[in-house]
C-alpha cells in the first residue's frame, strides 16, 4: 500500500472491548467469526490512533464493510494467521481495499464466478503467472478482485461483487483492473504470495467517474 495508508496487523486474535453497534453486529455469530470482528475492530483503532485520531466505533454498513469515522476510508481483511487493516483520509483515497486468502487452488468452479476467463487480459496474467512459477494464480486473482470490490464499495457506495471488475494480473507483483459493471475506473494494485497466502491491496487515488489507482 502507498505511505499514505496506514496498516495494521496482528498473526492472533487480539482482545477487545466492542461499542453496543459493534456488539449488535456480532451478537449472534460464532465464537470464531466473533473473535476476528473483535480483532479487526482492535486493529481499526490501532491504525485510527496513528493518524491521531479517537477511538470511535467501527460498525458494520448493509453491505458488510466496515464503517469509519468521516473522512477516513479502510478495509479490514481476515485470514489463517493474519488480520489486517488498512485505513488513510478520503482526501487522499476514495476506496481502499486489501486481501488476504490461502495461496491454494480454489474449489472447483469459483475461478469462473470470479473472473470472465473468455478477457484476454484476464487469461494472459493468469498463464503469466503459471509461467513464472506461482503454484496459484487463481488465489491471487481471488485476493486481487477481493480487494477491488473492498476499495469500490467505499469509493462508489453499494456492493458491485468481487465479480464486479476484471483483473489482470502481472508477474512483477501488480494488477491492474477495469469495471465490469458499475462506475466507470481504471486502477493498478499490488500482490504478494507470503507463507502459504495470497495478499493484494489497492487504494483508488480519485474520486469521480474515473478512479486511479494508487502503485
Amino acid at each position: 500500500m502507498p505511505a499514505s495508508v496506514v496498516v495494521t496487523t496482528a498473526e492472533v486474535d487480539l482482545e477487545g472491548t466492542l461499542a453496543v453497534d459493534e456488539r449488535d453486529a456480532v451478537a449472534t455469530a460464532l465464537p470464531e467469526r466473533r473473535a476476528e470482528f473483535v480483532t479487526g475492530r482492535v486493529l481499526g483503532r490501532r491504525a485510527l490512533a496513528v493518524m491521531g485520531l479517537g477511538p470511535g466505533s467501527i460498525p458494520v454498513a448493509r453491505s458488510g464493510a466496515p464503517v469509519w469515522p468521516a473522512g477516513v476510508v479502510g478495509t479490514i481483511t481476515h485470514c489463517a494467521g493474519l488480520r489486517a487493516c488498512a485505513v488513510g483520509r478520503r482526501q487522499d483515497h476514495a476506496g481502499i481495499g486489501i486481501d488476504a486468502t490461502p495461496a491454494h487452488p480454489l474449489p472447483e468452479g469459483v475461478l469462473a464466478r470470479v473472473a470472465d476467463l473468455r478477457d484476454a487480459t484476464v487469461a494472459a496474467g493468469l498463464e503469466a503467472l503459471w509461467r513464472s512459477g506461482v503454484e496459484s494464480p487463481d488465489s491471487v486473482l481471488f485476493a486481487a478482485a477481493e480487494a477491488v470490490a473492498k476499495a469500490r464499495t467505499a469509493a462508489h457506495g453499494g456492493w458491485f461483487g468481487i465479480d464486479g471488475a476484471d483483473v489482470a494480473l502481472r508477474p512483477d507483483g501488480s494488477f491492474t483492473v477495469r469495471a465490469r459493471r458499475g462506475p466507470v475506473f481504471t486502477g493498478t494494485g499490488r500482490w504478494v504470495l507470503d507463507r502459504g497466502r495470497a495478499l493484494a491491496g489497492i487504494a483508488l487515488a480519485e474520486h469521480g467517474s474515473r478512479c486511479a489507482g494508487a502503485r
